[in-house]
């Protein structure tokens, strides 16, 4: 179930950012976020930028069932 759930939200994330899975996923794993949003609208990268430079709302972010499922899929503690 949890495979699915990933699949999911890395296809939908594709869909947005106009880039593969695969690239989503090398992206994640060399931490080459930039390379990742390279494709995304202004107001996307925004607030994704300005959710990572915030430490209270990265942290609230990495604690989401979604961004724990991802973080196993990569490979993450």
């Amino acid at each position: 179930m949890a495979d699915k759930n990933i699949n999911k939200m890395l296809n939908e994330l594709s869909g947005k950012l106009g880039i593969s899975e695969q690239q989503i996923e090398n992206a994640a794993k060399n931490g080459d976020i930039k390379n990742m949003l390279k494709n995304a609208d202004e107001k996307q990268t925004k607030q994704i930028e300005e959710i990572l430079s915030d430490p209270k709302k990265a942290q609230k972010l990495l604690e989401s069932p979604q961004a724990q499922a991802l973080l196993k899929l990569f490979g993450g503690e």
